[in-house]
């Protein structure tokens, strides 16, 4: 599974200059990687004098053999002066490579204090390495946290660390009060194959939960007390997804939409929307996009787009998906409603696959509505198209026998659950038989 149960890594590097009255002389203590440096430059160096005195003795008389030594003499002296600098740019790349505590321009770290003898390393060479390894954090590395909302109230931690390779490192951190019904979905969505990132649980009764809420409080209460406030009350919740981070990634509120949905894949973009649609009906989750659902705060909502597509062809990226199970006993007629929606629109899409249906007009619509955009009409058949491959493929990879394996499965996930007994509870909400009715509607109108 994908719970538990990359970026991709970008390289920067920078050339450094350094003035010849600048660089200062070293010990004569030099590393055998220098003293061997040494010994191939020399021996470079003496090939191409014994190469100019041949071609200069087959041009010349011996008294232009005088000029050529005087010459050679001098080239010698050069080339000593290159090699001194070169072991100094040597020696002060190794003294500067690998530190606990250091500063400059790109590498931060508010424990080092410069010298004033050390300030060449003001353009000195570091490599930056951003990357995102949700496995084996080094909690106390931790150098910034900050919020980022992708709407309907959903808030994510974006933790930065940076080890003493100058390399970057970003996750995400959440919480919820619903995080079983998110752990769920996401497990459906990795055996669906849908675009989400890599994640894992953390709950309170790991060491490592104390060591991210050390760093965490620590961190946040020197650069901002509202955050501090946030993630106290966050740290109650008592299990913690730490997840992938792309940060390349874009908000629909971002997007140049008609370059986004008109250029280069824009058709494909807008079926991979339609397929992300289908789960959602699935999965009665009303946060991204207004389709049967009444009174949607928020578009798009969790969920972020790119401009590159992934490995598997993907340009977007679901970063929160919910399981909202309708109980028959208790909520019957919002229950009978939900479903008669859902035929409803399968009804339509699958009779007129290439005619645009009611629903899918009237959210094309409301988008074009709320973000000022011109949504055309195929732009609406795209999308349901789209919906359409989903539920093929939800029909063809999901079925009963999944659905109870995997809420038989996030039962012994946690070895312990919270004092309010949050994992218990979240699992009782995920009404199987609401499921499997929603599977068989998509399978009569398949």
């Amino acid at each position: 599974m994908k719970i538990l149960i990359g970026f991709k890594k970008n390289n920067i590097f920078e050339k450094r200059k350094n003035k010849k009255n600048n660089i200062k002389k070293t010990s004569s203590n030099n590393s055998n990687f220098n003293k061997n440096t040494d010994i191939k430059n020399n021996i470079i160096i003496e090939n191409k004098i014994i190469e100019e005195n041949i071609e200069n003795n087959n041009n010349n008389n011996n008294n232009n053999n005088n000029n050529n030594n005087n010459n050679n003499n001098n080239n010698n002296n050069n080339n000593n002066n290159n090699n001194n600098n070169n072991n100094n740019n040597n020696n002060n790349n190794n003294n500067s490579s690998v530190d606990n505590n250091f500063n400059n321009n790109n590498c931060v770290d508010n424990n080092f204090n410069n010298n004033s003898d050390n300030s060449y390393n003001n353009n000195s060479y570091v490599p930056m390495i951003q990357y995102s390894n949700i496995h084996c954090i080094d909690w106390s590395s931790l150098i910034s946290v900050d919020k980022l909302d992708l709407g309907s109230s959903n808030i994510f931690l974006v933790a930065t660390f940076l080890n003493n390779r100058c390399e970057y490192n970003q996750v995400l951190l959440k919480s919820s009060t619903t995080i079983v019904q998110e752990v769920y979905a996401s497990v459906l969505e990795s055996i669906l194959k849908l675009p989400i990132p890599e994640m894992r649980l953390l709950e309170y009764s790991n060491d490592e939960y104390i060591q991210m809420s050390r760093s965490l409080l620590t961190i946040s209460s020197k650069t901002n007390r509202s955050l501090h406030d946030y993630i106290k009350l966050e740290l109650l919740k008592s299990f913690f997804l730490i997840m992938e981070y792309a940060p390349n990634g874009k908000s629909f509120k971002d997007l140049d939409y008609k370059e986004y949905f008109s250029g280069y894949g824009g058709e494909k973009k807008l079926n991979q929307l339609g397929q992300v649609i289908a789960f959602d009906i699935f999965c009665n989750n009303s946060d991204r996009l207004p389709l049967i659902w009444d009174n949607v705060s928020s578009h798009f909502s969790n969920i972020l787009f790119y401009d590159i597509p992934n490995r598997n062809g993907w340009y977007i990226s679901l970063m929160n998906s919910n399981v909202t199970c309708i109980n028959n006993s208790s909520f019957t007629i919002g229950y009978r409603k939900y479903i008669t929606r859902v035929k409803s629109l399968l009804y339509a899409i699958f009779k007129r696959p290439n005619i645009e249906s009611n629903q899918i007009k009237k959210m094309r619509e409301s988008i074009s509505k709320s973000y000022k955009i011109n949504l055309s009409s195929s732009c609406g058949i795209s999308i349901q198209r789209g919906l359409i491959q989903g539920v093929q493929l939800i029909i063809s990879r999901i079925s009963m026998s999944i659905l109870s394996d995997t809420k038989e499965k996030l039962r012994h996930l946690v070895k312990i659950d919270s004092t309010i007994n949050a994992w218990k509870k979240g699992l009782d909400s995920i009404h199987l038989p609401f499921l499997s009715d929603l599977l068989d509607t998509m399978v009569l109108f398949y």
